[in-house]
Parts: structure tokens; sequence; C-alpha cells
């Protein structure tokens, strides 16, 4: 009997896997218009209008939420008039406006003017088009003759305005084609046609200046440059050709820049001598004066400085090395211990030093902070530094006197045991109503102080990051409407809408099958990803599956594990509603119905999948994040299918892929094109792809792996210059002749910024002095550089810098300092400060086995002069991983109350076993016993968790394991995981599950690994391959659990 249940049970999980579900009638799921309320009035009053402009003023605050879907609906014949009456409208709301819904604009645009007849000129939608005459004040319509290469005349190109910008690349280079193009055409008729263009990008410049130099137009000539707007904030190609009345011109035009111009700044002040600028001069210049290099800062008088600090204080932009430049010769002539000497120091405040910082009053402070430029500088400090800020300002004002005054960028720096203080008449839901980045266990400490005023929708849309404390039993008793606008905040974790999906269903007290459309389309999309079972999905009625499909569509699919199995359970109810057995028959209009859920596809399903139905997807692709194994070969197949080899990619090709690029590696990427618009295309999709901060569980990693591209864009940026990997692992403490080597510009560092991993020892160590110092910010905040190229680079630091110098210097090499010797570590950190510990104890490296000697030398050399006992808050968060070096017994003298202001961050740090028990006994001394931990403790205990013992482990509360942090959980010994009970692991939630390893694992017994798996979210938790657990390992589990029960 037993042999025979578990052959039934695995054969029934094998149906689950397979069945298919309701197949509703494909004539059902026709695309139809996907307007809504005033959308449908909109997309009526364009083929027909009545009072069209008094519909658009009436409706005028809420047009920025259109949506993409409406205007894909839209009439493709609509009435010339309505067309421009709208265009002008969308054009004031631009910014306000989604991005997909900006791009569908364009689109519809694109589609009805690029046609035969274009739109309806006359009002009566029903009557044959009419041609416009051409004359000034028609209408915008299509030209006689006019195919879809040059569909953009001058009168579309003013009717589209700032949706230009939505076009592909060669479109706008075609618009510039000769001296007869639409865009020669508008750039003489339009006094400033670029002026609202504020996300204009590199490459779109760069092909509109190409353009405009065809229109005999020469843009170096200051009457051109007054009409180029926005696209003056890319002018760093011209600048050298530039006499000095037309540079300062130029900078009067760049202080109405949106974006960062500091490239410009930099090539306009490259060749001016600084040794005889004035302070007159010198203020005159304004913002430009941060294009000035170190050297060039150097240069300046102290007097000249001092002189001009009025001005200097209020730039943005200033790297941390040129502050410190300005700073050495303020300090003799400015007094910085009061709120007025802080305040003229203004935006140069962060270049301070903690020590300086923490021996303010807190009253001055506060006053200090009430400065704008003073406020902002907030933003570049340090941890140590805005701790030392915080501890000072605490020493003297209450917690809710600081709350008042404190700048957001200082408030991660509150300790959650301080924060307990704070009264609900401080932190207040207007007080939170603002971007200020709590992070999770200040918000726990948050919401438990203001729960009882939390009652409506509006109060729940006021939470912005604080929304993170709320826990599950939160959650659990709130109405429908509240747990509806907490959906809305981006910042909720997948624990958080998993808890809140389960609340939403059980308030609506209804089974989905008996929901009606209206009702389904009140649905948040992230709850029905976090449903407790798919089964009820397949057993709604084919009229309403549809409003469920759409809803996935709109779902953001990161926030499932990449390896989840509720990505093929909904991908499978998906195919089951559309009734699509094969991709091979989806149109354009279903893949963009499909939305997100693209992002479920299996291999299969983009092999069979149609070229041109492919691109439709790409979109929506690029939002899904990493692709790996058999997903990314069958993706990066049929982008070749589809756009054709890498050798033939154009700037448009690029662009439409964007992230995807990542699914190619080097062979490929090296194929690419090597010209100007490409290596800027290249550029800015590299700047678009940003690292998260912190440990992030390999199931949870969404970002795509860029290396490969990053690694192509080098090699255009250096072309032969571009190291070899041999020439990357040469012998430390090579002496190079540099006669024979091409070394780096100051322009290659700051283009390829992280990218710098690409130059060979010899061109780091061969650079020039100038290069270096003028440099160093970017190059001593690289990540990637081998030993060979750190010590290169140290070389090249001892050369630049004498004996004193390079003491001063060692907070501005930071990781440059891993390849210090043993003696050079001895000699130039012979009395490190904490700031140089802080800039050099960034690095996790420190704690590697060749390292830790010299960690050790460091840590010694601070604690010559200050006792363990006596490190305060600052010292603690300041020495980063070099308290990962402390012994046991120093790590037992910490005074427990600088200790539990500092614990969030000691947290983040992944220190040895050894260490991770002695700083859990230290939490022991200061919190108390682990089975008495709240939520907000755990949270900010972090990694320290990591060193419990399993007698200690089992004790925590259930309520407490889904705070513990993701890197905690990776760090717990499989000999201490085992020890977590089932309804612990149960409670354990989805960021901690995937964080779990196959070792921890495998010490779990059947009952616990199930407990553990419903972490996962499937409706057959056992199915989950998060941690490579196969299928039917999970399946013969699940059997013997079910063995087990019919025995009994």
């Amino acid at each position: 009997m037993g042999l025979s249940t578990l052959c039934v049970a695995v054969c029934c999980l094998c149906l689950v896997s397979t069945s298919e579900g309701q197949n509703p009638n494909k004539e059902e799921n026709k695309p139809t218009g996907r307007c809504s309320g005033w959308e449908e009035t909109l997309s009526t009053q364009l083929t027909a209008p009545s009072n069209f402009i008094s519909f658009l003023n009436t409706n005028y605050k809420i047009l920025p939420k259109l949506s993409s879907g409406c205007v894909m609906s839209f009439n493709q014949s609509a009435n010339a008039t309505a067309v421009a009456d709208l265009m002008k409208v969308l054009n004031e709301v631009y910014d306000d406006l989604n991005p997909g819904t900006r791009k569908m604009v364009y689109l519809w645009i694109e589609k009805m003017y690029s046609k035969e007849n274009g739109p309806v000129v006359n009002k009566e939608a029903d009557k044959e088009p009419v041609k416009p005459t051409g004359k000034s004040g028609d209408k915008p319509g299509p030209d006689q003759g006019k195919d879809k290469s040059n569909w953009i005349t001058v009168n579309v190109l003013k009717l589209l305005g700032r949706f230009l910008l939505q076009a592909p690349i060669s479109t706008i280079k075609d618009i510039g084609g000769n001296i007869n193009s639409s865009l020669c055409s508008l750039y003489s008729n339009v006094t400033e046609p670029f002026d609202k263009f504020y996300d204009l990008n590199s490459a779109q410049a760069n092909v509109l200046f190409q353009g405009l130099q065809k229109c005999n137009v020469n843009i170096t000539d200051q009457k051109e440059i007054a009409k180029l707007g926005q696209m003056a904030c890319f002018f760093a190609p011209f600048t050298d050709k530039l006499n000095q009345s037309t540079v300062n011109f130029l900078m009067m035009k760049l202080k109405n820049c949106s974006g960062d111009v500091k490239n410009v700044y930099q090539n306009l002040m490259k060749s001016r001598p600084t040794d005889s600028i004035n302070a007159e001069e010198l203020k005159n210049l304004g913002d430009a004066a941060v294009g000035f290099s170190v050297n060039q800062l150097g240069n300046l008088s102290k007097k000249v400085i001092q002189e001009s600090l009025d001005q200097l204080k209020k730039i943005n932009g200033w790297s941390q090395g040129q502050k410190k430049a300005l700073l050495e010769k303020v300090l003799d002539g400015a007094d910085t211990q009061n709120a007025t000497g802080l305040k003229k120091l203004g935006g140069l405040v962060s270049a301070l030093d903690s020590k300086a910082l923490g021996k303010l009053k807190g009253s001055d402070l506060l006053e200090a902070f009430k400065s704008q430029d003073v406020a902002q500088s907030a933003d570049s400090m340090q941890p140590v530094q805005k701790k030392s800020i915080v501890r000072a300002i605490l020493k003297d004002k209450s917690i809710n006197e600081a709350l008042k005054d404190l700048p957001p960028a200082l408030m991660s720096e509150l300790s959650s045991q301080t924060l307990k203080n704070a009264t609900d008449s401080t932190l207040t839901l207007d007080f939170l109503d603002k971007p200020i980045p709590w992070n999770r266990g200040q918000a726990l400490v948050i919401i438990k102080t203001i729960l009882k005023n939390l009652k409506t929708p509006e109060d729940m849309k006021k939470l912005r990051d604080a929304v993170t404390g709320l826990t599950c039993s939160n959650l659990e008793s709130m109405s429908v409407d509240n747990l509806r606008a907490l959906a809305a905040n981006e910042k909720m974790t997948r624990d958080q809408v998993r808890c809140a999906a389960a609340a939403y269903f059980k308030a609506l007290n209804k089974k989905l099958a008996d929901l009606t459309a209206v009702e389904i389309t009140q649905i948040p999309p992230s709850f029905l990803l976090f449903l407790k079972s798919f089964d009820e999905l397949i057993k709604m009625q084919s009229s309403t599956c549809s409003s469920v499909v759409s809803l996935l569509a709109q779902a953001n699919p990161k926030l499932l594990p990449r390896s989840s199995a509720r990505r093929q359970e909904i991908l499978k109810f998906i195919k089951s509603c559309l009734n699509l057995d094969d991709t091979l028959t989806l149109n354009a209009s279903q893949v963009y119905n499909l939305g997100l859920a693209v992002c479920y596809f299996d291999p299969k399903d983009f092999d069979n999948m149609g070229t041109d139905v492919f691109q439709g997807a790409i979109d929506k692709l690029k939002d899904c994040g990493k692709f790996e194994g058999k997903v990314k070969e069958s993706l990066a197949s049929k982008i070749i299918a589809t756009y054709g080899n890498s050798s033939t990619w154009t700037p448009d090709v690029l662009n439409q892929l964007q992230s995807l690029l990542s699914l190619f590696n080097s062979t490929q990427l090296e194929k690419l094109q090597t010209n100007a618009d490409i290596r800027v295309v290249l550029g800015n999709i590299l700047s678009q792809v940003m690292k998260p901060e912190g440990f992030v569980a390999p199931d949870l990693d969404f970002t795509p792996k860029m290396d490969d591209v990053s690694k192509a864009f080098s090699k255009m940026v250096l072309g032969d210059q571009a190291a070899t990997p041999s020439s990357k692992r040469r012998k430390r403490a090579t002496a190079y002749n540099c006669s024979n080597v091409t070394p780096p510009t100051t322009d290659q560092i700051q283009t390829l910024n992280a990218g710098c991993t690409a130059f060979s020892p010899a061109q780091l160590q061969c650079m020039s002095t100038d290069t270096f110092t003028n440099t160093l910010d970017i190059l001593a905040s690289v990540k990637g550089f081998s030993m060979e190229q750190l010590t290169a680079l140290t070389v090249k630091a001892l050369e630049v810098y004498s004996q004193k110098d390079l003491v001063k210097q060692i907070s501005s090499l930071k990781g440059i300092v891993l390849a210090f010797s043993q003696d050079q570590v001895k000699e130039y950190l012979a009395t490190p400060d904490i700031d140089m510990l802080s800039a050099v104890g960034e690095s996790k490296d420190w704690l590697n086995p060749e390292m830790q000697s010299k960690a050790k030398i460091i840590v010694d050399n601070f604690l010559k002069n200050k006792t363990v006992s006596n490190l305060t808050s600052s010292d603690l968060v300041g020495m980063r991983y070099f308290i990962c070096v402390l012994s046991a017994e120093q790590i037992g003298n910490i005074s427990n109350a600088e200790y539990s202001t500092a614990v969030s961050n000691i947290g983040k740090l992944q220190c040895p076993s050894d260490v991770l028990t002695a700083l859990k006994n230290k939490a022991i001394s200061t919190f108390g016993s682990p089975d008495t931990w709240s939520e907000h403790v755990a949270q900010d205990l972090g990694t320290t968790m990591a060193g419990l013992t399993g007698s200690e482990i089992s004790k925590l509360g259930e309520r407490v394991m889904p705070f513990l942090t993701p890197e905690a959980v990776s760090l717990i010994p499989p000999a201490v995981f085992k020890s977590l009970s089932a309804a612990q692991l149960r409670s354990l939630g989805t960021d901690n599950f995937a964080a779990v390893s196959s070792a921890q694992i495998a010490q779990l017994d059947t009952v616990k690994l199930q407990a553990l798996n419903e972490n996962s979210g499937a409706t057959n938790p056992a199915y989950s391959a998060g941690h490579k657990i196969s299928p039917a390992f999970a399946a013969i589990t699940l059997a013997l659990t079910l063995l087990t029960v019919n025995l009994l």
C-alpha cells in the first residue's frame, strides 16, 4: 500500500504540472479598445471632436495618467485639428507622462503621418481625407507623394515637439540629411526649437548636431548657440573652437541644463591657466569653475579662493578631490567651529573630516543645515561623517528636535534605539510624506509609533519608505481599500506584498471565480503573483480570465525569485486563457497585451515566436532583468535572427536592445561597428544599468551582467590601447619602460569610469602626474582592479606624492592602499585617523589571508592612542571591515551604548564566523537574550545573527524570522541552520528563502524542507527550483509526507 500510495502521489503531481485548465474561445480574446472612463471619451473625440478644447481643459490634471494601451488603440484616421490640440497639451504634461505612454504617442503619430492619407483634416471624420495646403497655420498633414522615409515634415516636427525624442536614432538622423531637410527648416523658422528637450541624451544630441552641420550652420557662432536650447548641454566636442566671448555666452546657456554638464565645463576650462585668475574672475565663472581640475584648483591662491567662497560654496558637482583642494586653502581663514563658519563653507562641508564635524555643537549643526548648500552637502558624506554629526547633535538635542531640521541624507544614521524616543507628534504622516531613506529597522520603530494613526488610504500613501516597517500582523487587519493603496508603494518588500495579498483576498470574502470583470480590474496586479493557489484561476470563466491576464501583464515579475515555480504557473494559466498552444500564432497586439508576462516565457516560446512579433516584445524583455542558461541562448539566437549579426547593428538596434546586450559574449560584441554613434549609444546604455548595493541573493539578482558590454565599450574608446588579458597579469613591482606605453588620458579615464580595468598595469603606472591627480577620485573608486593594477597605481602614488603628502592622501587613495606592502602600511598609516580607516576599510578584501596581517597593523596603529572601550559609535561605523580583525576580547570591551547606535552599520559586514560569534555575544550583552529580540533588533543586527548557536537560534520568535536579513541567512552555518524549527522556517520569508544555500538545505528533514519551501509562493512549493532541488526529488519528498500521513 505504501508503494502504491507513493506512485499515485507522484503521478498526481505530474498531472498537475501538465493540466491545461480553461480554454476560452479565441474570438472572445481579440484585442479591443484599451481605454477606460475619460480615456474612452478622449479616443472618441479624436475622430469626432465636439468642444474638444473644453474637454482637454476639464481633464488637464488627469491627462498625465493617460495609459499607453489607450494610445495604442487611437484611430489612425483621427481629425488633424483634434490631433494638434491634443499634442499641444501632451507636450505641456510630457514630464508627467508614463515613459510607455510617451513612446506610444510617438508611434501613433508616426503611423498616422507615414501612411499615404494621414489624419483627417476636416472636422467631419466620415468624409474623405483632405490634404493640407501647406500654408502657415495649417494643421500638420502628410505631403503629396511622401513616403515613409521622409514623413516627418517641418509641420510634423512642430507637432511632435518633445515627442521627437521617442523616435529611433535613425529617424532623428534622417530629418537632418541635407540642407533642405525638415531639421534645417525647423531650425531656421523657430527661435529655440530644442528649448524643452529636457530628456535629450548624448546619442540623440550627437545626430542632431550632425544634422545641423548640414544646414550650413556654424554651431560655434554665438548667434547659433543662442538657438540650441538643451542641445547646448552636449556641446563638449566643439568647445575648442570657441573664442572667449562665445565661451562666456555658452556658460550662460549651460545654466539652463537639466542634466550633468560637468564634462562641458571641463572642456571649457581645460586649457585655462589658473595661477593668474583673480577673485572677481573666479566669481564670474560661476558654475563653470567645477570644470577646473584638482591641479588647476591647487594653483589658485588662498586669497582668491577665500574671496570667492560665497560663489564656490554654491556649486554642485565638485568631486571629493576638488573639495579637498579648495578646503585646504580655506580652512586657514575660516572658522568652522560654529554655524556661521559652516554656512560660509556651504557645499564644501562634506570635505570636513568626521573629527571636526563631531566637535561641533548640536545647535550649530542644526542651524547650519537650514542653509540649502550645507544640507545638500550631506548627500555626498560618508557614513562616518554622518554618524559623527548625528552623535554630536544628539548630545544636546532631543530626537524630536533633531528630526525637525536634519537633512534626509542624515536620517539613516539615527539608530532604531534612538528613534524609539521620537513621539507621534513629530513622526506625523505629513513628516513621513517626504523622500527620506529610512532603513527597515527604523521603519519598524516608526510604524509601531504611528500605527494608530494609519486609518485611510490617504494615510497609507504618505508612508513612502516607512512602509517597510509594516509587519504581516499589521497588514492582516487592514481594509481592502487600504491594502490597495499600499500596493501602489514600490518600496513594499516581497514578504509584505505576499502578506497584503493574503489579507486582501481574505477581506474580499469571495472566490476569484465569482468576481465580476470590474472587481477583477480592481485587484492590485502584484497581489495576483502571491495567490495562495493558482487552482482558483484555472477555474475562472473564459469571459473573465482575460481580465486576470491583463493584470498579470502589469505585475512586476521581479517580485518572484528567478527560479520560482510560480512563474511557470502564471505562464500556464496565460496560455490556457488565451488558448495559446504555440507562440508561433502570437500577433503583435497579443504580445503587447501580455506586457511583462513575456518574462515568464521559456526557450521554446522564444524560438517559435515570429521575428516581427518578437520585436514587439523587446521593450518588455528589457524590464525582465537577467537571463541565464537556455533562455539566454534562445533569446540571443532570436535577436540575431531578428536584427542580423552584431556586425550590422545600428545605433537604433542598440537602443532597442539596451540591457539585452548582456545576452552576448565578448566575441560577438567585439564585432560591433566602432563609429562615434555606436560608441555614444553604448556609453549611454552602460550608464543606465546600476548594480545593486549590498548583498543580493543570486535568485533575486535581476541586474543584467554587463561585463562583456563594458569590455567592448572600453575597446571602442581605447582602440589599440586596450590591454590584453595577459598584459594585466604582470608580476608585482615591475619596472615598465614607459617609452613603449601609451598612457591613459584624463578624458579616457572620465569616459570609462568603472571600465578603467581595461588599462594594463603598465599604462596605469606610466600615466602622467597630472592625469593621476586629476582622476584619483575615479581610479580609487574602481572595484575591479587586479592586485597588479593596484600595485601599479601604488607605484604612481609614491612617485607623485612626498611622504608627508601621501599620508594626507590616504583617504583619497581608498582601495589602492590594498596594494601597499607591509612596510608601506607601517610607514604611511603609522597614525591613521578614523576617516582614513573609513576610506580604506570599505573593501572586504582586507579579510583575505594575505591581507589580514596588514589590516591588523592598521587597527593596532589606530588603537595606539585610543582604547577599544573608548571607541565611539562614529569610530565603530568608520572602522568598516577593520572591525572584523578585532579579537573577541576587544569586541567584548566595546561600550554597549556606543555599539547599540552603530549596530545597523556593523550588521552589514561579512566578518569571519569567530568574529560574528564575538559580535553576537556583544549583542546579547547589549539587547538581552535572543528570545527577547524584537523585529527591529533582528533587522539591525544583520549578519551578526549568523553568530547565534543552534540553541540560541531555535529560540527566536517566529515573528522575528522575516526580519533576519538575507545576508545573515546566507552566513548561518548549516549545522546551526538545522536547529530552526519548521514553524521558524515557514516564517522565513521570500527574500530569506532565496538566500538559503544547498548546504543548509541538505541538513533539513522532510518536514522542515516542506516548511521552508512554503516561502517559494508556488501552489506546489515542492516544485520550487530556487535551490536546485529537482522536481522529482521534491515530488518524492511530498509523496513520502503523504505516505506518512496515510500510515498514521
